[in-house]
């Protein structure tokens, strides 16, 4: 199994920039990897006339897109939920927070809370699906932030009591360009809608836009595919929604 890990605003910024953030996980089965990347490229070729598009939520899921299904990048967006994200071989995850805009970078010694948790999710459909190892693979940032966060993620599977629960995990992220990884794209594109959901206040209003309700539609199918499960004494939410202040 490879699981895709892609973060929808900057925790590090003040609140008023950035005020809700999203890291979003994308688990797919080996035996899957190949079709999923394919029926990717297919819509792009198809629908974008451009295959080699990276794609990015900021593009797709907005106000402007989902209220317009006769535009290209709606039609796109539809398929790319229907036949990739809505995949079987395809499990979600997600940990969704307001910024505190008082958030401590990485560093070899401290593993953000966010990222923490997104492993125990992917610990969570590792043991679900009954695979043994999985490959971590997380959107490139900058190379001095990826150092940090590489020593911090093998010290806390290392070091720490969490750590030893993630026997699935194997101690070797790999961080990487999303402009050519699909499922890194298909993290992006995840962690918008479950973003855009959540900061239009979705989880406790009525949907009354055409927007709302493709959001909805699009969150529901992200939720259908998550697990929630046990790990010891821990009850892991596959889509985890803060309400409390969250600092990572």
């Amino acid at each position: 199994m490879i699981a895709f890990i892609d973060v929808s605003g900057d925790p590090y910024s003040q609140s008023t920039e950035s005020e809700f953030i999203c890291i979003s996980v994308v688990c797919i089965r080996k035996r899957s990897i190949y079709d999923v990347t394919a029926a990717l490229h297919g819509l792009k070729r198809d629908i974008l006339v451009n295959e080699y598009m990276e794609m990015k939520s900021t593009q797709l899921v907005n106000r402007s897109t989902l209220e317009h299904p006769d535009l290209n990048k709606a039609k796109f967006l539809e398929k790319l939920v229907r036949q990739c994200i809505d995949n079987m071989d395809c499990r979600h995850a997600a940990v969704i927070f307001k910024n505190s805009g008082d958030n401590q970078k990485s560093d070899e010694k401290h593993f953000p809370k966010h990222y923490v948790d997104a492993l125990w999710r992917i610990e969570a459909i590792a043991r679900e699906w009954k695979v043994n190892d999985v490959l971590v693979v997380i959107d490139n940032n900058t190379r001095k932030i990826d150092k940090y966060l590489a020593f911090a993620f093998n010290n806390y599977i290392y070091r720490s009591s969490g750590g030893s629960e993630l026997v699935h995990i194997l101690p070797v992220p790999l961080f990487a360009d999303s402009e050519t990884t699909a499922g890194l794209q298909m993290a992006d594109i995840s962690a918008g809608i479950l973003r855009n959901y959540y900061s239009n206040n979705l989880h406790i209003s009525p949907c009354e836009s055409t927007f709302d309700r493709k959001l909805k539609d699009y969150y529901d199918i992200i939720k259908s595919r998550s697990i929630d499960r046990r790990i010891s004494n821990f009850k892991v939410n596959g889509i985890f929604y803060s309400e409390n202040t969250y600092k990572v």
